[in-house]
């Protein structure tokens, strides 16, 4: 009987320790939190991060767990996802390695899945910079699909009285008749550009964030976008690409401004450039639409050319795009 009341004892001083109430409630935290989409811990990044080095991301990305009914991803993870098909088969002249990654195709039907699978519930928590990484990133990797899916491209007898052989305009409806599955809703690249980026979003650098799988496209970037540096990278992507002659030429001998023919590909993209920048404050003595493009670009170009466009006469005119596959040349 004495050692029954002994064990007793015991037992209610286990009980009622503070490391076991501490563990048991624990487990029952845990239990409690499986439904639940966990927090992230937001890792502080130096100054000088690898963002500003080189175009390279931010190593400091919120990682918080798997996408599954039970869990969650941050925006900036999830993006991350795309770093290793982007930087295994794009290179630093953003040009891509086609025969290569249609060997390894694989790779680019699983970064295909995770857009078709990614829960909406999921994405709605996400800030808007980390979305519009997120349809940036999503229209690149369609693109590489949409490509590879055709590739090596077979020219049309007809198509080539006015394309190169190895253009994508061979490919028929690559832009406007190809659905891609995202968060279980089916978009063409074109829907992706105008309705979203452009018309949701209303973020104009995007016409120079997203490749179209053309030399005369921006150039894709050996990484994906991602929220936490979004405006570092596209200011980043608008400097590099206005550097180009294809972009930006002044012949100042002749008074001419030669300009990307990107800004009028599409009426939308005139649209959505005259809705940002269609302000009468400068280059009034040019045409609403043509004084909306020179208000975005005096932004990204040099001091001495930005200079040349606010204080001279000239004349406006676009330079021929070129349609060309932006593919490596590879022997």
């Amino acid at each position: 009987m004495k050692n029954f009341r002994l064990i007793i004892i015991l037992f209610i001083t286990v009980i009622c320790s503070p490391w076991y109430c501490r563990d048991a409630a624990a487990i029952t935290q845990q239990k409690s939190d499986v439904n639940t989409p966990a927090k992230s811990e937001a890792v502080k990044s130096e100054p000088n991060s690898d963002a500003n080095n080189g175009g390279e991301l931010l190593s400091a990305a919120e990682v918080e767990g798997p996408n599954t009914p039970n869990g969650y991803i941050g925006g900036d993870a999830f993006n991350l996802g795309f770093a290793g098909i982007l930087k295994g088969y794009v290179n630093q002249q953003g040009l891509v390695n086609y025969s290569k990654l249609r060997r390894f195709r694989l790779e680019l039907n699983d970064a295909i899945g995770k857009f078709a699978n990614l829960k909406p519930e999921v994405y709605i928590t996400w800030s808007r910079n980390e979305k519009i990484a997120f349809w940036i990133n999503a229209y690149n990797i369609c693109t590489l699909k949409g490509i590879i899916d055709n590739y090596p491209v077979k020219p049309s007898r007809f198509m080539l009285l006015f394309y190169p052989a190895n253009s994508v305009m061979h490919i028929s409806g690559l832009r406007d008749g190809t659905y891609f599955m995202i968060m279980g809703i089916q978009y063409t690249l074109d829907e992706i550009e105008r309705d979203v980026l452009l018309g949701r979003f209303e973020e104009s650098r995007v016409c120079f964030a997203v490749s179209y799988g053309t030399m005369g496209s921006a150039p894709l970037k050996a990484e994906p976008y991602i929220g936490k540096v979004l405006e570092k990278q596209l200011d980043e992507q608008m400097r590099n690409y206005f550097s180009r002659p294809e972009a930006l030429r002044i012949d100042e001998t002749n008074n001419v401004v030669y300009i990307s023919p990107i800004f009028k590909m599409y009426k939308w993209h005139e649209d959505a450039f005259f809705k940002q920048y269609g302000t009468n404050k400068l280059f009034r003595e040019h045409q609403p639409v043509d004084r909306a493009i020179l208000n975005f670009v005096k932004d990204f170009i040099s001091e001495p050319n930005a200079n040349f466009l606010k204080r001279h006469q000239y004349s406006i005119e676009y330079i021929k795009y070129n349609w060309q596959l932006n593919e490596q040349l590879t022997e």
